[in-house]
């Protein structure tokens, strides 16, 4: 959306002119205050600083040292004038195509200066309101339980055998993870780090469900088949539910909390406004166009 709208922004900018200082006569020298002629146009300092003002965020920050403004003078303002220039000769600015866009950019950004005017301080949000937030919703600020496991992991019944033998004889798990595992977690003794409950996909097949029924730190499973090889999965920690504190989900609240009392105030502000707004529908005509299966083009009266 963001880029959309600078794509706008910036189409606005080269249909139509900005600058209160055109000139109309031949050469002269620049005035006190006039920073650049282009043909018979002419900008003044105060002029390009308000195009400055006027770019968005994004762009804004390119502004900040002495480089970023000559590059924004050189390479859009004078360019953009220029290329304007041109695109009057040729007729393009009073295209029906431009023309239109140009005024679907000015409805958009007046609709978001109403809306902004219209919203702004709606969305206050006590810490009470937080608080008795959290209370009422605390499941969804709590951590599923998780087990941390490492695995042995082959794909041939050949170092299946040979693995098994060798931990029946004592061998330690990580180094045998370390020596046949097929994927990364053999670089770090087969560690697969934490896994939550639903977090395998169904392709690991039991995996996740012999890994949650290991009970205490050090317990091995039997050889899991998937449809990736064979596993033997080794316990290193289980972490049951817990609730986020709310200091941590406090800000994510209030952001929740605002977004829904401006959405409420929006709704409200909509439905005043249809009340007492005049709007005829010519149905037959609509339904004539439904009929053909294309919407009506809304004509301007």
């Amino acid at each position: 959306m963001i880029k959309r709208r600078a794509i706008l922004f910036a189409l606005i900018l080269l249909m139509t002119p900005l600058y209160s200082g055109c000139g109309s006569g031949g050469e002269k020298p620049l005035g006190e205050r006039e920073l650049v002629r282009i043909n018979n146009l002419t900008i003044s300092l105060e002029e390009f600083r308000q195009m400055s003002e006027r770019q968005p965020l994004e762009w804004k920050m390119r502004l900040v040292s002495e480089k970023g403004l000559r590059d924004f003078l050189e390479n859009y303002v004078i360019t953009r004038e220029i290329l304007y220039q041109e695109a009057k000769k040729r007729g393009i600015d009073s295209k029906k195509e431009i023309v239109m866009k140009v005024e679907d950019f000015r409805r958009a950004m007046a609709i978001d200066a109403l809306l902004e005017e219209t919203l702004r301080d709606k969305g206050e949000v006590s810490d009470s309101e937080i608080q008795q937030f959290y209370q009422e919703n605390v499941g969804g600020f709590t951590e599923p339980q998780e087990v941390k496991v490492r695995h042995i992991f082959v794909t041939s019944d050949a170092a299946l055998q040979e693995v098994l033998t060798r931990l029946s004889r004592g061998e330690g798990f990580e180094t045998l993870a370390s020596i046949y595992n097929v994927d990364k977690s053999r670089e770090d003794g087969g560690n697969l780090g934490y896994i939550r409950r639903g977090q395998l996909a169904p392709v690991f097949g039991p995996f996740e469900e012999v890994a949650f029924s290991l009970k205490k730190k050090g317990d091995i499973s039997e050889v899991v088949k998937t449809l990736h090889g064979y596993h033997i999965i080794k316990l290193e920690e289980r972490r049951g539910r817990v609730v986020r504190p709310l200091d941590k989900v406090k800000e994510k609240i209030r952001f929740f909390l605002q977004q829904k009392k401006r959405q409420e105030v929006y709704l409200e502000y909509v439905k005043e406004a249809k009340a007492k707004a005049k709007v005829t529908i010519n149905e037959k005509l609509w339904g004539e166009e439904e009929k053909k299966g294309a919407k009506p083009t809304e004509e301007k009266k």
